[in-house]
């Protein structure tokens, strides 16, 4: 017969395992410092996550510029661009026939995202706005009214944005430029 049924257990000493397979402390906490150490060189090392965003956010708002351009043109339509400086956005409006200017809810507002800001907008005639809803227009012929869009995060990196007048193509320049380089 074998040894396996003949075998009981009698206390319950018997049935803890001799091979207890787990991790000291010691050795998590080694564990612990090996990673610590590796976020610290690594993360120095990773590249600028808001420069990045600056990039995206300042082609989304040359796209708009485009966009409210080829609209005044194809639909022959005075229209204008309102950057609202406090809240961050940005939307587009049309003449109406009621000699007004109306939201166009064929272009979806631009909201930038948290850590950016409009630092300031500067236009031929309304000069440099700082506060308020800065207005840039476009005539049906697609000419553009001359502007410098000014792109801010909280670490004081700036980006210029600068539509051509006539042509609508963007011009960015990383750092803060004035609007007579144009």
């Amino acid at each position: 017969m074998c040894d396996f049924y003949s075998k009981r257990p009698n206390s319950p000493e018997d049935f803890v395992l001799q091979d207890d397979r787990g991790f000291t402390l010691i050795e998590l906490v080694m564990v612990m410092v090996i990673i610590a150490i590796a976020i610290g060189v690594v993360l120095p090392r990773m590249p600028n996550l808001t420069g990045t965003e600056m990039d995206r956010s300042a082609r989304k708002i040359g796209m708009m510029t485009r966009l409210v351009r080829d609209r005044a043109v194809t639909l022959r339509r005075y229209y204008r661009l309102d950057i609202d400086l406090e809240g961050s956005r940005m939307s587009a409006l049309y003449f109406g026939p009621e000699e007004n200017y109306i939201d166009d809810d064929q272009v979806r507002s631009l909201a930038l995202p948290e850590p950016l800001y409009f630092r300031d907008v500067v236009t031929d005639r309304g000069g440099k706005r700082i506060e308020g809803v800065a207005e840039v227009h476009f005539s049906p012929k697609g000419m553009i009214e001359p502007v410098v869009i000014h792109l801010a995060d909280r670490d004081g990196n700036t980006l210029s944005i600068l539509p051509d007048v006539l042509g609508g193509e963007i011009q960015m320049v990383d750092d803060y430029v004035g609007l007579s380089l144009q």
